[in-house]
């Protein structure tokens, strides 16, 4: 090692250590020639002791040099003697992005995607002429104190074709937190490799946290390493509320374990950022790096799990004691009574029965409201009416009732009577009236002739309906995390999915209620024409969708968005359309939004050429 302060390298003297890693350790320095303050990067002597091998770092400071741009630090010259290879960079004075994110508990949205447009701006100038960074971390983005962010320490970087010299020497290439699947499996790798680094660094930088970390010292790296090859990460919305939906599934989408499935260029992911940054609010914040974020704790498996084990057997312990106590201080004891305490014994359970029965009452009042709203929502049983006979005898009319068979009229009969008067019986008539029943015959039933109609011909659908997903090629992408099988149904491909499950029994549903929020979107391989888009499912199957929403929106060749149905309020059982007046001429893309309080099933969502 140089001792720094006296040491010379030529014409370049050590004034002090800046920090050290991998790949050698880094000095302010100053030019005596020139006067001015540089830093130097010297690298470590046993990378060195392969002349093929410095031959390659030569060749690789000749196209770090072609980096003149404002967002990555400048390499000045290469120094080497018989022992010693150097890197001579521009000085830049500021902090490193892992210490300005743990300078605040919280910062700015805003702030953080401007760094991240930066870095992307510096990344995009090397994968320019060939350059594949490898070792994008937050210790190598510096935040100069004029305000400009650099990319530094393209000591790792190499051509995305050829050899890598550097890994044949068995060198730890790379930070095993920021590496890329193939870059662990020592597969090829190109710019998309980069872009996997920056989505955890943007991770990160939104969360405070990174996707993938261990929780033991012993096997940590490769606990880790093993789950960026494996795992899925946890979507960023998740742990960061206020992060925008757009950010979370872009960074998902940067995260993906086949480089084919990541965004090709660090372009299309500026552009998106620009996009989603106009409508950023400098009010939404993302929390600052924590210390438990970055270092690993010093504990092994064993010691945590054994640590668990105690605090466990403890808690349950308190518990208990609690537990006895209670049923102690309630339940009156033999010695009780015997001291003379039984008034106040008594005065407990009374206290005791009151409140039980209190409780009691409200149970029952409870139960009887919900009762009485349940029969109260019950749908209205209509029926026919019913004709009931009503006729009394002494009323003066009866009433007729006709049916098919019976016939109940009013009939007059004049009945004789012989009275005898005397000597003489005297011949008189009566009149009497009488119900008479009697049995009518059925009407002919006459039959209707039914028309023969001549069938009328059909005439074929000049429009034959085609999916935008049948004949175009697409991503989908779900915020909650979820793959999506394009080979299968989906969303936007005659399938459902359902969102949201752990809503259906959470803690607390029975006093409050728990919202959450996700999307799904589409990218297509080229803008389209739509004749329709009908949106058949986004329900929660006939509960309470009471603060809940649904937004659809469709993307432009242009990369504007136009939100083309909106419902607050209530899901959708019954399938919506929205015709082509609502749609923008050309669309790459579309995109639904949804907020709901219960599980709901989204899809299936049909665009239709």
């Amino acid at each position: 090692m140089i001792k720094s302060g006296t040491a010379h390298l030529g014409q370049y003297r050590l004034d002090s250590e800046l920090g050290s890693g991998g790949m050698g350790i880094v000095y302010r320095a100053t030019d005596e020639k020139l006067h001015r303050e540089v830093a130097i990067k010297v690298l470590h002597p046993h990378l060195l002791q392969n002349e093929d091998l410095r031959e390659r770092f030569r060749r690789e400071a000749r196209m770090h040099a072609q980096l003149m741009h404002p967002n990555v630090v400048t390499l000045l010259s290469i120094y080497e003697d018989a022992e010693h290879m150097a890197l001579i960079m521009e000085m830049v004075h500021g902090k490193n992005l892992r210490e300005y994110l743990r300078t605040a508990k919280k910062h700015a949205i805003t702030d953080l995607v401007r760094i991240a447009q930066a870095i992307l701006l510096g990344l995009e100038a090397a994968h320019h002429i060939g350059l594949v960074h490898r070792d994008l971390k937050p210790a190598n983005v510096l935040l100069a104190d004029n305000g400009d962010i650099k990319l530094m320490d393209f000591g790792l970087a190499k051509p995305a074709k050829g050899d890598d010299d550097l890994t044949q020497s068995g060198a730890t290439v790379g930070s095993f937190r920021y590496m890329a699947p193939e870059q662990i499996l020592n597969q090829p790798i190109d710019a998309r490799t980069d872009l996997y680094a920056f989505g955890i660094l943007l991770y990160q930088m939104m969360t405070g946290k990174l996707p993938f970390d261990a929780s033991a010292q012993g096997g940590g790296e490769f606990e880790i390493m093993e789950k960026q090859v494996r795992e899925s990460p946890v979507s960023p919305h998740e742990l960061n509320r206020s992060l925008p939906l757009e950010i979370s599934d872009l960074i998902l989408r940067l995260l993906a374990k086949s480089p084919d499935d990541r965004p090709e260029t660090c372009a299309l992911v500026h552009q998106e950022l620009d996009i989603i940054a106009r409508n950023l609010s400098s009010k939404v914040m993302a929390p600052g790096l924590s210390k438990s974020s970055v270092n690993i704790p010093s504990h092994s498996n064993a010691a945590i799990a054994k640590g668990l084990l105690k605090a466990s057997v403890r808690n349950i312990g308190l518990k208990c004691s609690k537990l006895l106590g209670m049923l102690g201080s309630v339940f009156p004891t033999k010695g009780a009574f015997a001291s003379g305490r039984d008034k106040q014994m008594s005065h407990k359970w009374k206290g005791i029965m009151t409140w039980g029965g209190a409780v009691l009452i409200l149970i029952l009042l409870g139960w009887v409201l919900v009762s009485v709203m349940r029969v109260a929502e019950r749908p209205a049983i209509v029926s026919e009416p019913v004709l009931q006979e009503s006729a009394s005898e002494n009323h003066e009319e009866y009433l007729e009732i006709k049916s098919d068979v019976v016939v109940k009229e009013k009939k007059v009969l004049q009945v004789p009577v012989v009275k005898k008067q005397g000597n003489a019986v005297v011949k008189e008539k009566k009149v009497l009236q009488v119900r008479v029943v009697k049995k009518q015959q059925k009407p002919p039933v006459v039959k209707p002739v039914k028309k023969v109609s001549k069938p009328k011909k059909t005439t074929k659908s000049t429009h034959i309906v085609r999916l935008v997903t049948d004949t175009v090629g697409y991503k989908v992408t779900r915020s909650d995390g979820s793959k999506v099988d394009i080979s299968k149904p989906h969303e936007f491909k005659g399938g459902q999915h359902l969102y949201f499950e752990t809503l259906k029994s959470y803690r607390g549903k029975k006093y409050f209620t728990a919202y959450k929020k996700a999307q799904i979107r589409l990218y297509l391989d080229k803008s389209v024409s739509l004749r329709k888009i009908i949106l058949h499912k986004a329900s929660i199957g006939k509960l309470n969708f009471k603060g809940g929403y649904i937004k659809l929106a469709v993307q432009d060749d242009k990369h504007r968005w136009h939100e083309v149905f909106t419902r607050e309020g209530n899901d959708i059982d019954i399938a919506v359309t929205i015709p082509k007046s609502k749609l923008p001429a050309r669309i790459i893309g579309a995109r639904l939004r949804f907020r709901s309080p219960e599980p709901i099933t989204i899809g299936p969502i049909d665009l239709i050429r």
